[in-house]
């Protein structure tokens, strides 16, 4: 197979840029901990795209192993692409994850 493209939208970049903010503030190792598993996730769904389910509309999630965040993809399997289009924090509402499509 051959490899996915992964694409970042506005909104997961600006998630990251939240995230990567508050974690720097209280402790600069933690945002490394917190990259690699991000990449590490990143690189498990552009290698099996449809291994994580669908949870809404055509929506993916695969979650960070270390840390409390989701990552919701959408697959287009024609153009083979990612598109990452949150990272998101397990305890907040996903009606206001829904609410940004």
């Amino acid at each position: 197979m051959k490899r996915v493209k992964v694409v970042i939208s506005e909104n997961a970049d600006f998630d990251l840029k939240e995230i990567t903010d508050w974690y720097n503030a209280r402790n600069k190792k933690l945002i490394w901990i917190f990259l690699k598993d991000l990449k590490e996730k990143v690189k498990h769904i552009s290698g099996n795209p449809l291994a994580c389910e669908i949870r809404y509309e055509n929506f993916r999630i695969v979650f960070l192993k270390k840390f409390p965040f989701g990552i919701h993809y959408f697959y287009d399997e024609e153009e083979n692409l990612i598109e990452i289009y949150s990272v998101f924090h397990t305890s907040r509402d996903p009606e206001n994850w829904k609410a940004r499509k």
